[in-house]
């Protein structure tokens, strides 16, 4: 099956536009991970984009799409807050089924083999809350052209859409009339385009106007999860920590895009399997005037040479300064894996903690001030047990010694229940402190 992805640049042609991301250099990653995870699934991956994005996505960063069409610049007309029609556009222009795969969506395994005969695809279903609706309550009176399919929304039971942070299928027919009924829904509201939110706008003639018409013409469509998750609700979908042992499946819509932590970790990833391309990226982000943005050169060899050297130094916990933040952010990737296998195993390791953090306190509140490298300092909040494990943890601990050592703080050490608490409480916090980067683990085994 074919997989494509969009990218318009809404009239937004600068490297340091951010796209509703933390920050643009991760807008950019997003590419760089999505299309190359989807290479190693699929051999036809193709990219639908405008000139700016053909300059960006596969002059600068060398993108390893299979096909690329330039077609997109017919829509910079629109004003760029109605992202969603690049992508509807796209999905007209095909002529054999496919899935199209946003550039913040990101996949460890095949998607279902029934997607192949599917006549529509979709990521899930969604269910509108009352923020959905105080939206669609707010914008309503301001359009003067309604869609009949979205007549009834908000007023009896017709509340659900569909996430499209993955869409296609086999019924090419329904995605014509699909793009022209969203097409026909802004442009003959265009005058009010100044007195509307249009990036809320999106939501409706996107994925609300998807659902209401396959609902409409019977047409059946099949998700990639069966769970139906609240428009502003989602969990879970950061989780890099957990792929790809427990997830295989990421997408970072909404907030998950601005979190700082989440946006490391993905760059994390991107170092130490695609060193090239990151490279590409900040040799591209290093001709700009952010001097904060100094470019590392990586290569694969370059990430197999740190990666020993970091083991050693943890391993003997003798840190050397130089180039410690990137070696340290090669090393956490997949960490956590490691340390499911142990749990799992019942096998004992050592813990070691890692310099480049410290315990500070305002406002009679602690938290750690973690240093991060091209990024500010990030600050998490601890407990009286993160004090104590903590402070066990000045030297190198054998797993299994720490739970001993811990047991000791419990004023009842003969309570069971309590103890088996206070160890699942332990476990908790250390797969927190390797996705914070705070400690290191290995087994002398």
């Amino acid at each position: 099956m074919k997989i494509i992805q969009s990218f318009w640049s809404g009239n937004k042609k600068k490297e340091d536009e951010n796209y509703g991301w933390h920050d643009s250099e991760f807008h950019w990653m997003g590419w760089i991970l999505s299309v190359n995870q989807l290479i190693k699934y699929y051999d036809k991956v193709e990219l639908y984009t405008d000139d700016f994005g053909y300059e960006i996505l596969i002059n600068q960063l060398k993108l390893p799409y299979t096909k690329v069409h330039v077609v997109l610049n017919e829509l910079d007309h629109f004003p760029s807050e109605l992202w969603a029609l690049a992508k509807i556009k796209t999905y007209a222009l095909q002529n054999e089924p496919f899935i199209h795969v946003d550039g913040d969506v990101f996949i460890w395994k095949e998607f279902p083999g029934n997607f192949s005969s599917a006549s529509l695809i979709a990521q899930n279903i969604e269910t509108a809350t009352d923020y959905y609706f105080f939206t669609w309550n707010r914008m309503k009176p301001f359009l003067s052209y309604m869609p009949s399919e979205m007549q009834d929304f908000n007023i009896n039971t017709s509340n659900l859409s569909v996430n499209m942070g993955i869409t296609g299928g086999s019924d090419l027919l329904f995605f014509q009339q699909y793009a022209q009924r969203a097409f026909e829904f802004v442009e003959k509201n265009k005058q009010i385009w100044k007195d509307i939110s249009l990036f809320n706008f999106n939501v409706f003639f996107e994925q609300v106007l998807f659902y209401r018409m396959a609902e409409l013409k019977n047409i059946g469509i099949e998700y990639l999860f069966s769970q139906i998750w609240a428009d502003n609700l989602y969990e879970g979908f950061g989780d890099f920590h957990l792929v790809p042992y427990q997830k295989h499946y990421l997408h970072l819509l909404g907030d998950f895009k601005r979190n700082g932590s989440i946006c490391r970790a993905m760059e994390g990833y991107i170092m130490k399997f695609y060193p090239d391309f990151y490279s590409n990226l900040r040799q591209m982000l290093g001709n700009t005037e952010d001097e904060e943005r100094s470019p590392y050169s990586l290569n694969a060899e370059m990430v197999f040479k740190l990666s020993e050297e970091f083991e050693l130094e943890v391993k003997s916990n003798k840190f050397i300064a130089s180039d410690f933040l990137l070696k340290r952010n090669i090393n956490n990737v997949s960490l956590n894996e490691l340390y499911n296998s142990f749990l799992i195993q019942n096998k004992d390791f050592k813990i070691v903690r890692l310099p480049g953090f410290a315990i500070v306190e305002k406002d009679e509140e602690k938290s750690l001030e973690i240093e991060e490298s091209n990024s500010v300092i990030r600050f998490y909040a601890i407990d009286e047990v993160d004090e104590l494990m903590l402070q066990e943890l000045s030297k190198p601990e054998y797993f299994f010694d720490l739970l001993k050592k811990m047991k000791l703080h419990l004023e009842d050490q003969n309570d069971e229940e309590a103890i088996q608490e206070l160890a699942e409480i332990i476990q908790r916090k250390i797969e927190i402190y390797i996705t914070l980067k705070i400690v290191s683990i290995y087994s002398n085994n």
